[in-house]
């Protein structure tokens, strides 16, 4: 019956809208990393794929290489195989990618593609043709943002997900879902804290007197020693049943782990997936679970190290926040992440460890709720390049109401200034994509911003913080995360790498996005970024004595580096991927200048 449901409805429409936003981002992130040869003429764009019988086969198509960058954006419905436009999202991926590309994880990335296609398409079936207006609030937003990832190709491949999964666990179908509680030997597991007290009100928020005295009960007629021995863990039902059941089979049977049941409150799917909000209690914190899925080409495991960092990351970006006057006159704030929880996989064999790894543990972050005035309103950031199914944008009755031009400046104000001057003065990067950026907004009109997701989203480098005597000791990550992801690391050496995590995450993908969304307004690509330019000057002239500072992290640098997304899933992490790219943030420099003489 699951299945059925999941299967219904079915629409052509989105089927078709989905495969033709599925062909034209993945040529543009070949196009754009220049993974496959082209030759342009003027905007129409020429490329070659290759037939199972080894033949060549002409492919054409509409596109236009952006200001922002150089991103390429490829006109819906203009790509053509020998003239015809009627080309299958199939045949596109065999004959561009599959049979051309020679990497190492090709047939991996063509799979994660069909699989973005399926699931989006069902997505998209269940979409509602606006947004309702009891669901105007974050919580609900988060899971009305369905579009995923806005360069990634493999957006929402959720591998490991069947439909009925989907259907069951995805942000876009609003389910309700009772989590999985276990209680589990404290003896096997690391607890960070933010503060003292954070265990007991975690339990006082997502579990009800009853249910706590309840599970309370189970546990102590199953052990022979005092229930403080063990903690209790709260588990994503669809991990409990496909991994936690099978891997942690002797730690259930020798009662290292005591399964509780399941929840009474119900919790909500944000658009991250893995992290969800309690349906029941406003205070409640999110909860960031593992799940042992591929998502945009990563896997959604929560490593060990990442959660004993969370909390100290929280305190001290919250240490630099609450001692930094310009922050606090942005009213700039971060979603702290107070509890970081994890199985001590180091008790288990190297066989087990290895299955084990990241797949049991949480991290609680802060509820908005408890930085919300009551005339503010909060969107996730990538509500604003939401277009509902009836083809009405989400921010179309702001625009209206203040203008183009005086919104996008506010927007643009108070993004850029609190993030830069983290950059500059404090010589610490976030990693600002749109879906970690809560944009607080009164009366629709933008007024700050608040950071989340913070436990792997942070770049630095010693010799340049603020406060160097304030730098946290974080558990380092082990060898074997480190040779699967060699992108994940929080501390470097290098300066221009910290620079470029803000290129990369906020400029690149969070900025740029944001700049073709207002261009459909109206708004001119090259007045976006000279307004994002005329706002970084405006800073450095009102902060002179960190002049210095704005050449270490220079942002008007010609050698930025961006990484190479698409190319990295394709060819595997042996090499680093990252390319220049041109800089609209010079580009805009160059222009007010010439304008001065």
């Amino acid at each position: 019956m699951k299945l059925m449901t999941a299967f219904m409805p079915v629409s052509e429409a989105s089927y078709k809208t989905v495969q033709e936003r599925l062909k034209c981002q993945t040529l543009e992130a070949l196009l754009f990393e220049e993974i496959i040869p082209v030759t342009k003429n003027g905007k129409y764009y020429s490329f070659h794929g290759q037939n199972v019988q080894g033949e060549t086969v002409l492919y054409t198509c509409e596109a236009v290489e952006k200001w922002s960058f150089g991103r390429v954006k490829v006109k819906p419905y203009s790509i053509q195989r020998e003239g015809d436009t009627n080309v299958s999202i199939y045949t596109f991926l065999e004959e561009v990618v599959q049979q051309t590309l020679d990497g190492q994880h090709t047939r991996t990335f063509v799979q994660e593609l069909l699989e973005t296609f399926v699931k989006d398409s069902q997505a998209k079936s269940s979409q509602p043709p606006s947004i309702p207006a009891e669901d105007l609030h974050y919580e609900a937003l988060e899971s009305h943002m369905i579009d995923g990832h806005p360069y990634h190709p493999s957006y929402k491949s959720r591998v490991g997900f069947t439909l009925a999964d989907n259907h069951l666990y995805g942000p876009e179908f609003n389910q309700d879902i009772a989590l999985t509680w276990l209680a589990v030997r404290r003896h096997f597991v690391d607890i960070a804290v933010l503060e003292p007290t954070a265990i007991n009100e975690m339990y006082q928020h997502h579990l009800q007197p009853e249910e706590l005295a309840h599970f309370t009960q189970q546990l102590r007629a199953q052990i022979d020693e005092d229930e403080q021995a063990y903690v209790f863990l709260p588990v994503h039902p669809w991990q409990f049943e496909h991994i936690i059941a099978t891997v942690f089979y002797p730690q259930i049977a020798d009662k290292t782990i005591i399964i509780l049941g399941k929840s009474e409150s119900s919790y909500r799917a944000q658009q991250s997936i893995r992290s969800l909000s309690n349906r029941h209690s406003a205070q409640a914190s999110y909860l960031k679970l593992p799940l042992s899925i591929t998502n945009t080409s990563t896997s959604r495991i929560l490593a060990h190290h990442t959660t004993q960092n969370a909390p100290i990351i929280s305190a001290w970006l919250n240490r630099i926040i609450k001692s930094d006057e310009y922050l606090k006159n942005c009213q700039f704030e971060i979603l702290k992440e107070t509890i970081g929880v994890s199985f001590r996989y180091q008790k288990l064999s190297v066989m087990q460890y290895a299955v084990a790894y990241g797949t049991l543990g949480v991290i609680h972050r802060e509820n908005i709720a408890q930085y919300l005035q009551e005339d503010e309103q909060a969107w996730p950031l990538n509500a604003l390049m939401h277009k509902q199914k009836n083809g009405e944008a989400f921010i179309q009755q702001a625009i209206a109401f203040y203008g183009v031009e005086k919104w996008s400046r506010a927007l643009i104000e108070t993004l850029v200034t609190p993030i830069v001057h983290l950059l500059y003065v404090h010589g610490i990067a976030l990693e600002s994509h749109a879906q970690n950026i809560i944009l607080v907004l009164k009366n629709n009109f933008p007024h700050r911003i608040i950071i989340k997701d913070l436990h792997d989203g942070v770049r630095f480098c010693s010799s340049e913080l603020l406060h160097p005597e304030w730098e946290p000791k974080l558990n380092p990550e082990p060898a074997t995360h480190r040779q699967f992801n060699r992108y994940s690391f929080l501390k470097t050496a290098k300066v221009s790498e910290v620079r470029d995590y803000t290129f990369d995450a906020f400029f690149f993908i969070c900025m740029t996005e944001l700049c073709f969304t207002l261009e459909e307004f109206g708004l001119r690509e090259e007045d976006f970024w000279r307004t994002c330019t005329e706002v970084i000057l405006a800073y450095q002239q009102q902060h002179p004595q960190y002049k210095d500072r704005f050449q270490t992290f220079d942002l008007f640098a010609a050698d930025a580096l961006i990484e190479e997304m698409t190319k990295r899933r394709i060819y595997g992490d042996q090499t680093l991927y990252f390319r220049k790219a041109q800089n609209p943030l010079l580009q805009a420099l160059e222009f007010l200048k010439n304008e001065e003489k």
